[in-house]
């Protein structure tokens, strides 16, 4: 996502910053904390879905429902969390081609991220991560887009996003879809 903000791909309207639980069992408490100090105008949250059977990810959505005071756990998902079954390695390699995660082991997809990016060995040190996004590029956006689209669906899915969703709103000048998400988060409310 940083890359992403780099890229000038964006609406320049929108300014994006980036914060890392550093784990799915702290996305929660980040989250309600940033949305509480009420300094932005959404929140949204960038996370995997996890191994099967997605107990984490199903605790957070849980978790948001009932800070947010609400039922339905799809309204949560499609407002504000931008999810990769089974990882976000399958948006960043969707940069490079045609690919679909079964897994989210670093020492299961070692071999596929070699293939597309060069990168040996793989298990999420800062350099390669950063060897990753240099090779990412303006030019390459649209076909990301693309392969994006190809693979949206539900958070149940293996191999799938909700990510060409936000892409679509990222790009756009017209910001009341975060309006929109905002009024139907707290419609949704007990």
């Amino acid at each position: 996502m940083l890359r992403l903000t780099k890229l000038a791909v964006w609406n320049e309207k929108y300014e994006f910053v980036l914060k890392n639980a550093h784990g799915e069992s702290k996305i929660s408490s980040l989250y309600e904390s940033i949305f509480q100090n009420d300094s932005y105008e959404i929140v949204l949250i960038f996370c995997d879905t996890d191994k099967a059977p997605h107990k984490q990810y199903k605790i957070l959505k849980e978790k948001l429902c009932g800070f947010h005071g609400i039922k339905n756990v799809k309204k949560l998902t499609d407002n504000i969390i931008i999810f990769a079954n089974p990882c976000t390695m399958q948006i960043i390699l969707s940069h490079f081609g045609d690919v679909s995660l079964k897994k989210q082991s670093k020492k299961v997809n070692a071999d596929i991220i070699e293939k597309y990016t060069k990168v040996k060995n793989y298990d999420a040190h800062e350099d390669q991560i950063n060897q990753i996004c240099s090779q990412i590029y303006q030019r390459s956006y649209p076909e990301m887009k693309e392969r994006v689209d190809k693979i949206n669906g539900l958070d149940t899915e293996p191999g799938s996003t909700n990510f060409i969703t936000y892409l679509n709103k990222f790009e756009a000048d017209n910001s009341k879809w975060i309006k929109d998400s905002k009024n139907i988060l707290e419609k949704e409310k007990k």
